[in-house]
């Protein structure tokens, strides 16, 4: 006998405009679980439950509070009948207040938004820790060292608020409708780095060096308008760099060294 969630009547086609690709492997929602390791007292935020695949085993594994966040008014619908215990609420996880209580999120994200997401609540000062579907690439990216082809912007984003690993990788077939790529789901937990210079413009700094990966981190660093040639060769030698350096060579640390070095932005200087 079906659920009253699983009537396709009430759920209706997955929808393409939200990215909606429903996880259909119990291992793996089980592994997802046990990954978000809820301490009692804190809220569980689910985002983009779905079908509720997520939902279900979270609320049977944590006595904690449930608020999922849901943008399809049909599904939010669905799971608020059929699982009346969780907080269902129908809205944009890119728009709507995140808790200002301790929290750990987790959630199948869409493909489409997932990165803003993602980078939106491990900057929040509640959370506690994030276990997130995406796609691989984008995994990969989270995960990468310096050097690596996939090392950037995002990767020292991450880093600077939290530690990221891979809990594991799933096959196109683990999802209805099966999606172009594999995923892989990353467990963020936030650790603050060890930075002096001011973060919005360590960021700052970070995305004009990773403006063009083919051209040294001087030639990217002049395309700030008010920072010249000699300047930043003046920054990044006091920084302790080699000229000729590559942004994709830097760690955290040398991004912090150099965002020291160069000071505050100067008046006409492109902000990124």
């Amino acid at each position: 006998m079906k659920r009253p969630d699983d009537s396709p009547a009430r759920r209706g086609p997955p929808q393409k405009k939200w990215g909606q690709n429903f996880l259909r492997n119990p291992s793996a929602v089980q592994r997802i679980v046990e990954a978000v390791a809820a301490a009692p007292g804190e809220l569980i935020l689910e985002i983009g439950p779905g079908e509720g695949a997520l939902t279900r085993d979270l609320l049977a594994r944590y006595d904690n509070d449930l608020l999922a966040i849901e943008v399809d008014p049909r599904l939010a619908e669905s799971l608020r009948v059929a699982l009346p215990r969780a907080d269902v609420v129908n809205a944009d996880a890119l728009e709507v207040e995140l808790p200002e209580r301790p929290f750990r999120a987790v959630g199948n994200l869409p493909y489409n938004v997932g990165t803003p997401i993602l980078r939106r609540v491990i900057a929040s000062p509640f959370c506690r820790r994030g276990v997130f579907m995406l796609q691989k690439e984008v995994a990969d990216r989270l995960t990468a060292k310096a050097g690596d082809e996939e090392y950037g912007y995002l990767t020292l984003y991450v880093e600077l608020f939290a530690s990221a690993r891979v809990l594991m990788t799933l096959e196109p077939g683990s999802f209805f409708p099966r999606p172009k790529v594999r995923s892989a789901v990353v467990v963020l937990d936030p650790r603050p780095a060890a930075v002096f210079s001011n973060q919005v413009r360590l960021l700052e700094v970070i995305s004009a060096a990773f403006r063009m990966r083919r051209k040294t981190l001087v030639n990217n660093l002049t395309a700030l308008t008010a920072i010249d040639r000699q300047r930043a060769l003046a920054a990044i030698a006091a920084a302790g760099l080699d000229p000729n350096v590559r942004a994709e060579q830097m760690t955290l640390t040398d991004f912090d060294r150099l965002t020291t070095a160069l000071g505050r932005p100067e008046p006409g200087e492109n902000r990124t």
